[in-house]
């Protein structure tokens, strides 16, 4: 038997003496009151809310044959979703879902809108040029892909299939990973989707070897064979451990010989926050014969990585990713065995990164040998300086 739209009892209640029970949307509800007669009571309740319902039943009377097959699916759908122990399933539910949905696209933009915007807000945020082309190089091919997609419609398997799709390296696919991270956060941000489908996208397992590092006698070698351009850099590089980037950006003004510092400015700094880096002796040595007032300290890239294979053939070696900060991370750290001195060094908030990517294993008698390479221990006696000459 079908339960009545509305009922009143009465009810054993401390303060209440009756109970109307009333359909409101798919659920009933509950009102209590102290007195059946008069303008607050039950009965003047029951009444306006019976007008109520009969006015809402006529309001929604004619009901299409779509309409009707519509309220007998979702029954249906209630009671198998029940019976599969699902709770909760209502045709209000699945209406008040459906409309989310429909709102979300049409707040959403297209992927090639979104990456566009995307790259324009690191733009003016001061991201480094170097930054900039690596969001190029690993964004751009996803979001020519899915040009006119909406983000909303994006989906973790769209993500996955697209990065284990990539015919790169194992390193390579997480890191376009990692950058689509950045990307869809930004996009959740603005509004252009609920969730970040990269968030539960498969890892990509990368194998990371250890870090390679020059010996002793390769790194006198190099800096013996490079010529005078490219000196500073590689000085600074090996024996104060900056980045590669942050050496391209850096200016003479920003080392003070005579307090012996580097300062790494926040905006040329990885991280955009100000460290000192200190200029050990033989580093001074490298390069007071170098210094100037003023000007970038690094040749422009095609110059340098010119001059760079040059002096690397012509000492014989070979070359590991990143050689320069590595070599000055395990050799720092095995010197002083103090990591939290040597991450501040590198710029580094903890010494997680230290020991996951940069420290390989040397010796402290190694150490002690790097950081003596000086200009006159490597370099023939009869070669003398044009500033020492003078």
């Amino acid at each position: 038997m079908a339960r009545q739209l509305i009922t009143l009892k009465k009810v054993k209640h401390p303060r209440y003496k009756f109970r109307v029970t009333f359909r409101q949307g798919d659920d009933y509800t509950q009102k209590y009151f102290t007195a059946r007669t008069g303008p607050d009571g039950a009965d003047a309740f029951v009444n306006e809310k019976k007008v109520e319902l009969l006015n809402e039943g006529r309001k929604h009377a004619d009901f299409t044959d779509a309409e009707r097959k519509a309220v007998i699916r979702s029954r249906e759908l209630a009671e198998k979703f029940s019976a599969d122990g699902v709770k909760g399933f209502t045709m209000d539910a699945a209406l008040t879902f459906y409309a989310e949905h429909l709102h979300l696209r049409r707040r959403s933009v297209n992927v090639l809108s979104a990456y566009d915007e995307f790259v324009e807000s690191r733009r003016k945020e001061g991201v480094s040029a170097v930054h900039l082309r690596d969001f190029t190089y690993r964004l751009e091919r996803f979001a020519k892909k899915h040009a006119k997609r909406l983000i909303a419609e994006i989906t973790t398997k769209d993500v996955n299939s697209w990065v284990f799709g990539l015919k790169n390296a194992a390193q390579s696919k997480d890191k376009h990973r990692r950058l689509l991270h950045n990307f869809f956060g930004y996009c959740v941000g603005r509004g252009y989707t609920e969730e970040n489908p990269v968030a539960r996208a498969d890892k990509v397992k990368v194998l990371r070897k250890p870090p390679g590092i020059l010996s002793t006698a390769d790194t006198a070698a190099l800096l013996v064979a490079a010529s005078a351009e490219i000196v500073p850099a590689l000085a600074i590089g090996f024996f104060a451990g900056l980045r590669t980037a942050e050496i391209q950006r850096l200016d003479w003004q920003q080392i003070d010989l005579r307090r012996n510092f580097i300062e790494v400015t926040a905006e040329n700094a990885k991280s955009s926050q100000r460290r000192l880096v200190d200029i050990t002796p033989n580093l001074r040595a490298w390069l007071e014969p170098h210094a100037r007032p003023s000007g970038p300290v690094r040749l422009t890239e095609m110059r340098h990585h010119d001059r760079f294979d040059i002096a690397r053939k012509t000492a014989g070696i070979g070359w590991p990713p990143n050689a320069c900060r590595h070599s000055y991370a395990s050799y720092h750290l095995a010197l002083h065995q103090d990591a939290a001195k040597t991450s501040l060094q590198l710029g580094h908030t903890n010494t997680t990164v230290l020991f996951q990517h940069y420290r390989e294993l040397a010796t402290r008698e190694d150490a002690a040998a790097f950081f003596e390479i000086t200009p006159d221990n490597v370099q023939p006696k009869n070669i003398i300086h044009i500033k020492a000459a003078a």
